[in-house]
């Protein structure tokens, strides 16, 4: 079984899709603070679209936002 790769241009194709399904709309994204949500690649995309999409990141350590981190 082939390994998935979660990298800045699978994230990158994730946010065109998510452009697509809802187009026209202002669309706020909540992310942690993975790399790949920091890539410089992302640069030229978020400027393009810079009305339509707005990332918010989540504070570098806050498990108590972060529901993925469960109870601690």
């Amino acid at each position: 079984m082939e390994e998935e790769r979660y990298d800045v241009q699978v994230f990158l194709e994730f946010l065109k899709k998510v452009l697509l399904k809802y187009p026209g709309q202002r669309i706020v994204m909540v992310l942690d603070n993975a790399k790949i949500h920091h890539s410089k690649l992302l640069v030229p995309f978020l400027n393009e679209h810079e009305y339509e999409l707005e990332l918010v990141f989540l504070p570098p350590y806050s498990p108590n936002l972060n529901l993925i981190e469960g109870d601690r």
